[in-house]
């Protein structure tokens, strides 16, 4: 007879003896505190701990001071686990009922939003990019718990802050990052991790369950993704048909100076639409303080009146004190918070990118190499630092490798980055006949005459003093 297994979980609720304190500056301010919130969770959620204290006696007045170190810790028994450590970033005086003073601080994660990376990396694996990043870019964080991803890219960062590079890793390699107390990375594939030292449970740990449940409303199937090469557009868009038929179309746009190639721009918006084409079950939960949360880690909701149990994703939780209270957030929260907003804001000022058709797709020319060009079918050209040229004589053709694409290219647009262009005459083949008939003037939207779905470029040189650093088609 076969066996059938099923996965079982029983809960065997802990003695709650709760110890907790907490210092700022190595003072011990516990029994001043009139409410704190101390969060841990992903690179990807915002952890700003605040604490507002009873000063009616004037014990800190003018104690602290901006990067002072802040601690919580909390447990079971003797209160010795740290549950939050972090800088002070705001110190403000308060009054409510008398005399209080705010702090707000940050937890080691908001480092990443301080740092510029300026980095290229050719066929190298995930894991070892990301520890790179970090052993060059951090003093003081280590690596220890960075899982091997042996899976390898070819990537650049162009003045891109450190949390979106990690961020984007995460992405590319299907994995979670967080940073824990003594500032040592962990990282992993995602839903890999069990946590069966906490759950949420009915009658015992939790107190409320916050809409659980998915939402149609965070779908995208359709991600455009716009990046830039020798100061010309690179653009891709990935879809996915079957998603957009259950949800309607649902678009997002991805932007990059960091993306300088269409493949690239293909590999981020195939990893986004893979994260994003079906919506995820979301929500919160309220419970009695949990001090061996994990973030990232699947834990067990069990709340039969609404028939769940099952593991969900924790991506955050804050420890709310003195009202011993735990608030977990399972995925992603929808909102943005406002470091998220800020950075968001100077990215999006920073952007040069232009698509004035609005084209869908783009096959991008940097010459920096022959990598693009069917050097057998071209005759009289060199690529010489950077720049496409003229060998000698009075004329010369380059002609492109074939790009291959899903549907017809019916609309098509060249730009180009170059000197002495007057004079220089552009062609394009889209049916895989080569011929070559229809010339393209850059700059204007021109209507394929004959659509088809394999792509060549075609440049006629007709001066020795022409130099072409960039070229692009874009096309949909």
């Amino acid at each position: 007879m076969p066996r059938r297994r099923k996965e079982t979980f029983i809960w065997i609720p802990p003695s709650r003896k709760t110890k907790y304190s907490c210092t700022i500056n190595e003072i011990d301010v516990t029994d001043f505190i009139l409410s704190g919130s101390f969060p841990h969770g992903l690179i990807t959620e915002e952890l700003i701990c605040e604490i507002e204290l009873d000063n009616s006696g004037e014990d800190f007045t003018k104690v602290f001071s901006h990067g002072n170190e802040i601690e919580f810790k909390m447990d079971f028994s003797d209160g010795t686990t740290t549950q939050f450590k972090g800088n002070i970033e705001e110190i403000r005086d308060k009054l409510r009922g008398g005399f209080g003073i705010g702090i707000k601080g940050a937890h080691f994660t908001a480092r990443l939003l301080d740092v510029m990376v300026t980095a290229e990396f050719d066929n190298a694996s995930i894991s070892d990019i990301r520890k790179s990043l970090i052993d060059d870019h951090l003093t003081g964080y280590t690596t220890n718990n960075i899982e091997d991803n042996l899976n390898t890219i070819t990537i650049k960062f162009a003045n891109k802050l450190l949390l979106d590079c990690i961020i984007q890793l995460d992405l590319i390699g299907d994995e979670d990052t967080y940073i824990d107390f003594d500032k040592d990375f962990h990282t992993f594939k995602k839903n890999s991790k069990n946590n069966d030292n906490e759950a949420f449970v009915w009658n015992d740990s939790l107190i409320e369950l916050r809409g659980l449940g998915s939402d149609s409303a965070e779908v995208r199937n359709k991600v455009k993704v716009y990046g830039e090469a020798g100061g010309l557009p690179v653009i891709w868009t990935t879809e996915d048909v079957n998603s957009q038929t259950t949800y309607g179309i649902k678009e997002k746009v991805i932007t990059g100076t960091s993306i300088l190639d269409e493949d690239e721009a293909k590999e981020e918006g195939d990893a986004s639409i893979v994260q994003e084409k079906t919506p995820t079950t979301q929500g919160s939960a309220v419970a009695l303080l949990m001090p061996r949360l994990v973030p990232g880690s699947l834990t067990y909701i069990i709340f039969p009146p609404n028939k769940v149990h099952a593991r969900y994703r924790v991506v955050k939780y804050v420890y709310r004190v003195p009202a011993e209270r735990t608030e977990a957030f399972f995925n992603q929260e929808r909102s943005i918070p406002k470091l998220f907003k800020d950075r968001i804001l100077k990215d999006q000022s920073q952007e040069t990118i232009l698509n004035p058709f609005k084209m869908l797709y783009s096959y991008n020319f940097t010459f920096d190499n022959y990598n693009k060009i069917d050097e057998a079918a071209s005759n009289n050209i060199e690529v010489e630092d950077g720049k496409l040229k003229l060998i000698t004589g009075v004329i010369g053709t380059m002609i492109s490798q074939v790009k291959e694409v899903d549907d017809n290219i019916t609309k098509i647009s060249l730009q180009l980055v170059g000197e002495a262009l007057s004079g220089t005459k552009y062609f394009i083949d889209v049916d895989g006949t080569n011929t070559f008939t229809q010339q393209i003037s850059p700059n204007v939207e021109e209507t394929v005459d004959n659509p088809g779905k394999e792509l060549k470029l075609k440049i006629e040189l007709n001066s020795i003093s022409t130099a072409i650093d960039a070229a692009v088609l874009l096309f949909k």
